[in-house]
């Protein structure tokens, strides 16, 4: 057999692969963009407003619009709130008298008030309740209606997410006793995942 006196060997040799670089660095970028983008969500200064006379006081609104933003706010807490089926469940977690009945015997918490600020949407504005449950690291905490705490009831205003503003999930199950207090520590929703009393 003949034997070729001219061998490359540079083109015989086994290539790296550069396909899993192409690859990974796709990945990396689009990860630290999320990184980036969850650390800079935009933070609005919130205050709650509490009521129609509470609006007129602390906004430039006039009456007739925070007439309007109060009822749209009611009208989400309707639709968005935790359901109980029971008074007494709905009370150990928002307080005696905290609660009341719909026209279907199922009980929510009542209002605590609405978020205001910048990035509010006047015709679903985010509607908040007091926790109450004794014996609760997260008792007088102010919540959202998917289980957010933003802070403590009674301060002058609070530092909130965008994410905040946005529209929560229609509730339409019940949820057991215990909800919000025992899983709030792990950013859980009422009585545990959303899936169990949300959407």
């Amino acid at each position: 057999m003949k034997r070729s006196k001219f061998i490359n060997l540079a083109v015989m040799r086994k290539l790296p692969a550069t396909r899993p670089s192409f690859i990974v660095k796709p990945l990396v970028i689009a990860v630290s963009t999320a990184i980036l983008s969850a650390c800079s969500e935009p933070q609005d200064d919130a205050i709650v407003i509490e009521s129609v006379d509470d609006c007129v006081t602390k906004t430039t609104f006039n009456e007739q619009q925070c007439v309007a933003v109060y009822q749209n706010a009611e009208a989400e807490a309707a639709r968005t709130a935790p359901k109980y089926n029971s008074r007494q469940d709905c009370e150990e977690a928002f307080g005696y008298e905290g609660c009341r009945a719909n026209s279907n015997g199922i009980f929510t918490p009542i209002m605590y008030g609405y978020l205001f600020g910048r990035m509010m949407d006047t015709n679903r504005p985010s509607s908040v309740y007091k926790y109450n449950q004794r014996g609760s690291s997260y008792r007088d905490s102010i919540i959202t209606a998917d289980g957010s705490v933003i802070g403590k009831a009674g301060q002058n205003g609070y530092k909130v997410n965008q994410s905040a503003y946005k529209p929560k999930a229609t509730v339409s199950r019940t949820v057991s006793r215990g909800g919000f207090g025992a899983k709030a520590s792990a950013k859980s929703s009422w009585g545990g995942s959303k899936s169990s009393w949300g959407g």
